[in-house]
């Protein structure tokens, strides 16, 4: 997929451009620029560097929720243990 195809203001779009450039960092690969509409008509562009995997990865965490919520999942759930 590349920059042309992606519909940047939908987060399930991004989300794998954000994990590729994640795991390119984490391999030793530099994912210079990251650019996307922020969705209200606002280009946004982010550039990454061996220092930036925390902001990253926050920003993978939050697409990831931006997501899960439009498809109805839920991200964090509770366990109960006991027999009832």
């Amino acid at each position: 997929m590349t920059a042309a195809d992606t519909d940047y203001a939908d987060p399930c779009a991004v989300l794998p451009r954000i994990r590729e450039a994640y795991y390119a960092l984490l391999e030793g690969r530099r994912a210079e620029l990251v650019e996307f509409d922020a969705g209200n008509g606002v280009r946004r562009r982010v550039q990454y560097g061996q220092g930036d995997i925390p902001a990253l990865r926050a920003e993978l965490n939050r697409l990831e929720g931006l997501c899960a919520s439009r498809s109805g999942a839920q991200r964090r759930f509770g366990l109960r243990a006991g027999g009832f």
